[in-house]
């Protein structure tokens, strides 16, 4: 028979038995999916002799002639301030989770209904990733495409918390809670700070992080861009480089690895920016740049790149990276020690995938990654089926039509969480497209499943793929004309029309609030651009991006700093004709 132990704490045996019931252990952890709790154990509490007074749960089993005791230690719980309406968390605040949380806000509710929302994200700020580019030239400002999420959320009833997520603990499983529509919780998340948040309703939108751990030396000598933080590293690393280097010979030195969409970016922006003062190479293992993308969208880029002297080096990989003194051989020579003299000087180590071809080595002052990603999904307890989460080789979560992870009703997953297959039984690409649309599909799907409504099946609508290559270059293929891609400073004016989400290609769908209205075809005729067609086409780019930021509020924080640094840059450009044409004359 069961016993208790209470040590030097309120709780006793007479609080959890009397003489006409027992306490039934399913009511006091209902969110618990482990076997802890079973008729033949010995279950004994006390509380933790440390300062935050946590209850420790002891659970005691007989197994042979021998007792053996494990302890475990309750840990806090989030409060939610309402006990009766359902509670949603979602984890990761990027585009598939912030907009998820802002499209749940903005629906529609029965009074007893409206769900509590939490946000949990392990920074404090919301990045808008497609204009991180426009960090390393000088456009915009952090605050405007990284505003806090505390600013984001004031005026909503989205809470949001800084934190990271350590364990997953779903009692969701088909079998168990009865589905979705039954009340009861459907698990809890262990953050990192030791804080549980018990949830009815779980979306993941964690997002991916660079994978730099696959060749000797990325972690230590090169640098990803991805969040803000990998942007302002790069762009100070960028101004200390053109510095030091104001005034020599020597051109700086920059290598990126990659020429998928990100690479062909980036590679793009950089030497934009060095404008000869640097030499920017690039890597890939493909014969051919962007190899996803439509033929036109590859034509463009190239023409860029080979245009500012980007040197590609196509069909190799990357071996290592490293500092010159690394690669000395056991004699104590090398080629690179031969014509170096620093000897911490980084070197990039690239083989062909030719067989018999000759490795290189390439100097370089600054190396960015933008190849291979991991999602981010934390580890499931307890440990084997049914608590598990199913997922693929890359690790995201296999979800159904209705974004619903497979097996378990009250989880969502978006972005690059999700690994949702097309009819064609192709995982759909982790775009900024993609989660843009999933996020709509999430929140309303979480409104149909808590109000007893049919879900509505997700379909992913493509509308096309669209570049940035600086800051009067682009790229666009819209999927409604086959074989049309518009390109150059036109291309640029215009297609940013399309979407403000780079570097992933996205849609014309994602500049309307309520998607419902089919893109309309359209035609371009290229003409000669004076300088207001370029402050136009300027302006309108921007003006596409402003309308996919998060807020109202924000919009117009962001669109008065734009416009007064477009009417500064405009009397400066005008003070400057004159000055010149004085001087002309």
């Amino acid at each position: 028979m069961a016993h208790l132990i209470a040590a030097t704490s309120p709780l006793s045996a007479s609080s959890l038995f009397n003489h006409s019931r027992v306490v039934h252990w399913g009511k006091m952890f209902k969110c618990s999916s482990s076997n802890k709790f079973r008729s033949n154990s010995s279950l004994f509490f006390a509380r933790s002799g440390s300062r935050s007074g946590l209850l420790r749960v002891v659970n005691s089993a007989n197994v042979g002639n021998a007792e053996v005791a494990q302890e475990e230690v309750v840990k806090p719980s989030y409060p939610w301030p309402d006990n009766k309406r359902p509670r949603v968390c979602i984890l990761g605040g990027g585009f598939g989770g912030l907009y998820t949380a802002l499209r749940l806000d903005s629906l529609t509710w029965p009074d007893d209904k409206k769900p509590q929302v939490i946000l949990v994200d392990q920074s404090e700020r919301f990045v808008f990733k497609p204009m991180l580019y426009e960090l390393l030239t000088g456009e915009v400002d952090a605050w405007e495409i990284a505003p806090r999420f505390s600013d984001l959320l004031v005026n909503t009833g989205v809470q949001f918390m800084k934190d990271r997520v350590k364990v997953l603990s779903p009692c969701d499983h088909v079998g168990m809670n009865g589905g979705p529509n039954v009340s009861g919780c459907g698990g809890t998340v262990q953050l990192e700070s030791g804080l549980v948040i018990e949830y009815d309703w779980l979306v993941l939108s964690l997002g991916a992080e660079p994978k730099l751990d696959i060749i000797p030396g990325a972690v230590e000598f090169a640098l990803p861009f991805s969040t803000l933080d990998d942007a302002l590293k790069v762009n100070d690393k960028l101004t200390k480089l053109e510095r030091e280097n104001f005034g020599k010979a020597d051109p700086i030195r920059v290598v990126v690895v990659g020429l998928g969409y990100s690479g062909v970016e980036l590679a793009a922006t950089v030497s934009e920016r060095l404008e000869g003062k640097g030499v920017v190479q690039a890597i890939s293992v493909d014969s051919s740049i962007l190899p996803t993308a439509p033929p036109g969208n590859k034509e463009a880029a190239l023409k860029v790149l080979n245009s500012r002297n980007v040197q590609l080096l196509l069909g190799y990989y990357v071996r290592r990276i490293g500092k010159a003194g690394d690669f000395a051989s056991p004699l104590g020579q090398s080629d690179i020690a031969a014509t170096v003299s620093d000897p911490d000087q980084l070197i990039v180590e690239v083989q062909p995938t030719e067989k018999g071809a000759k490795t290189q080595l390439l100097e370089a002052d600054l190396v960015l990654w933008t190849v291979g990603n991991k999602p981010l999904l934390p580890a499931s307890e307890p440990n084997g089926w049914p608590f598990e989460l199913p997922v693929t080789g890359r690790g995201q979560a296999e979800t159904d039509e209705t974004l619903q992870v497979k097996g378990h009703p009250r989880i969502f997953a978006v972005g690059d969480s999700s690994a949702l297959r097309d009819p064609k039984g192709k995982v759909l690409p982790a775009t900024a497209q993609v989660a843009f649309q999933q996020a709509d599909f999430a929140g309303w799907n979480i409104w149909a499943a808590i109000n007893n409504r049919p879900l509505l099946p997700f379909r992913f609508q493509n509308l096309g793929e669209m570049m940035v290559l600086g800051r009067y270059d682009a790229a666009i293929t819209p999927s409604f004309i086959e074989g049309l891609t518009l390109e150059g400073p036109i291309g640029h004016a215009e297609s940013v029309l399309a979407s403000p989400t780079q570097p992933d290609p996205v849609s014309f769908e994602l500049l309307l609030d309520q998607p419902k209205f089919p893109p309309v075809p359209f035609c371009i005729r290229p003409y000669r651009l004076t300088h207001v067609d370029l402050v136009l086409q300027y302006a309108a780019r921007k003006l596409a991006y402003l309308i996919r930021l998060p807020t109202d509020e924000h919009r117009v924080k962001v669109g008065l700093s734009w416009l007064a640094k477009s009417a500064v840059e405009s009397v400066a450009t005008v003070q400057s004709n004159i000055t010149k044409v004085l001087s002309d004359s």
